[in-house]
């Protein structure tokens, strides 16, 4: 195969996928091959010597990646945000020639370099984009003639993972096989349900069904993400939603991509801006009495005692006033009602832990300003940047100090007004 670019179309567009791979991995190519359909659709494949490197489905391959991280090792929050970080550590170039490749692998492979990813949940995440790739070229292929331009390349080095193109091929006709057989044919999982007649859903339902689908599909998720955010298989789920789909009580629309570098300077940004400080509380006294202004409250969420204990020393000898919640599923309500103007947050706790309450805090309106503090025995790359993304304002590491303590007081609490 030369370094020349060609394109091949065929009557078969489905048979034509499968047997353009075939030949590539029996071929032994390497390089790349943009795939694309008359209506607009393309994936990039990259190959190393017939195994498939990496595929995007170039439509959305921030949000595959995201989707896959979460899937694979668990990054609920920071994802694509921590690949973009790493991937900028390096210029590094797959290719010889130097020509501009998929970064979300180079940000992967830097990540399993630093040992934040294991290189079993790359090979996973790999994995699972070649088959869908496969499974999406299939089935929107239906009826459209397939265009294959091809490049030669030499790789700049071994790469590190690569993924059987053969295997990727039979996982991806079985799960197209099941698909065409519970007549989804025409239901792409790229797709994101939205309701659009909830009254006519709820009538069909039960309430418990109908509140679990009001959770779930928010016009925010491919069907894809949803079942990763569930926990559930993707043909079960979509099964289950077919007959709302075909009724016209949920529509299924096209999502654009994440861009990580609207997310990335949105969170630097809030890391380096100073944090307004809310009014302080007034404690209203008796009438003619002399008005005294209460000091600012400080809580700590931490399931600690010990940790807990030495926070309260520390802040109430600062002259704070001082809250400590240990049972994390309580800390919501208990913020909402006592409105606190610094919260300490440990980051490992049972039951939640301390990215998902932060997260959650960050969601509600009030304590969109509030400075929160991550306190973790750890001090990674992935725990710093995941920390910026769910909202965190400063990242301290255990043991605490009582020096790192009133160093935060001072920095979000320096106009606090004491009891006089």
């Amino acid at each position: 195969m030369n370094n020349d670019l060609h394109y091949l179309t065929a009557a078969d567009p489905q048979r034509n996928a499968i047997g353009r791979f075939q030949y590539l991995s029996w071929g032994e190519f390497t390089g790349y091959v943009n795939v694309s359909v008359a209506s607009g659709r393309a994936w990039e494949i990259a190959f190393y010597q017939g195994q498939i490197v990496w595929s995007l489905d170039l439509a959305q391959p921030n949000r595959l990646w995201q989707r896959l991280l979460q899937s694979h090792v668990g990054y609920e929050y920071v994802g694509i945000n921590l690949l973009f970080q790493a991937a900028n550590h390096t210029q590094a170039n797959a290719f010889e020639n130097g020509r501009a490749f998929c970064w979300q692998y180079q940000g992967a492979l830097n990540l399993m370099t630093l040992s934040e990813i294991k290189r079993s949940e790359l090979e996973a995440i790999l994995n699972t984009a070649a088959h869908e790739t496969i499974f999406d070229l299939l089935q929107y292929s239906q009826g459209q003639k397939l265009n294959f331009r091809s490049q030669a390349e030499i790789f700049s080095q071994r790469p590190l993972v690569t993924i059987d193109t053969e295997a990727a091929i039979e996982r991806a006709e079985v799960m197209w096989q099941e698909w065409q057989t519970h007549k989804l044919g025409n239901i792409s999982p790229n797709k994101t349900p939205v309701i659009r007649h909830p009254v006519q859903l709820y009538r069909q339902t039960t309430p418990i069904i109908y509140q679990n689908l009001v959770r779930v599909i928010t016009g925010k998720r491919t069907l894809r993400e949803i079942t990763v955010e569930i926990n559930e298989d993707l043909l079960l789920t979509t099964r289950s939603l077919i007959r709302y789909i075909q009724t016209g009580i949920i529509e299924l629309i096209d999502l654009p991509d994440l861009i990580p570098a609207q997310i990335e300077t949105k969170f630097l940004t809030a890391a380096a801006t100073i944090v307004s400080k809310p009014a302080p509380n007034i404690d209203l006294p008796p009438l003619h009495a002399p008005r005294l202004t209460a000091a600012k409250l400080v809580i700590c969420i931490d399931d600690n005692p010990r940790i807990c204990e030495l926070m309260r020393a520390i802040i109430t000898d600062a002259g704070y006033r001082f809250i400590a919640i240990q049972d994390a599923t309580q800390a919501l309500p208990r913020l909402l009602e006592t409105k606190p103007d610094l919260i300490f947050l440990d980051l490992i706790m049972p039951k939640v832990n301390g990215y998902e309450i932060c997260g959650q805090i960050r969601r509600i309106s009030a304590f969109t300003q509030i400075p929160i503090v991550i306190l973790t025995g750890k001090d990674g790359l992935l725990d710093r940047v995941r920390s910026k993304v769910v909202g965190a304002s400063e990242f301290t590491c255990k043991p605490i100090t009582k020096n790192a303590i009133e160093a935060s007081l001072n920095k979000y609490l320096s106009t606090v007004s004491k009891e006089s």
